[in-house]
């Protein structure tokens, strides 16, 4: 899967790329900026897009998903503006909570991947760091 990767700590993006790609998916970015991710996007067309709501302490992130869902690109919000993400909860298919275990990252993205692909995963399955907004 094509992600797009929207976290303006540096540290924590290539932390989150790393693992993306480690697990075999290719990522676009990271982009750290509205602006940036939004380029990302419209240029690379990813499926998913992993999106930090306070980019710069801006609150960026919230606007971002608003613009990718117009481009049907499905967002997910890893932050730790939790009250912000569930208030959101429209833009999104769900939240990771930070700081989170990176290694949860990608059997989360395994199960975002399958409800994309219109399927229901277990409850079980479910990686304790994603909150799913269904």
């Amino acid at each position: 899967m094509l992600i797009l990767v929207v976290e303006d700590e540096p540290i924590c993006a290539l932390s989150t790329v790393a693992e993306l790609e480690q697990a075999g998916h290719e990522t676009l970015g990271p982009a750290a900026t509205l602006e940036e991710g939004l380029e990302l996007a419209r240029n690379g067309h990813p499926t998913l897009a992993l999106i930090d709501i306070d980019l710069m302490h801006a609150g960026d992130g919230v606007e971002l998903a608003k613009r990718l869902r117009e481009l049907h690109i499905a967002a997910v919000f890893v932050s730790a503006q939790h009250p912000a993400a569930f208030q959101n909860q429209d833009l999104a298919l769900g939240f990771i909570g930070k700081p989170y275990n990176p290694s949860d990252l990608p059997p989360s993205i395994e199960v975002i991947s399958a409800i994309l692909e219109g399927k229901t995963p277990p409850e079980a399955s479910l990686p304790g760091a994603l909150h799913l907004f269904h």
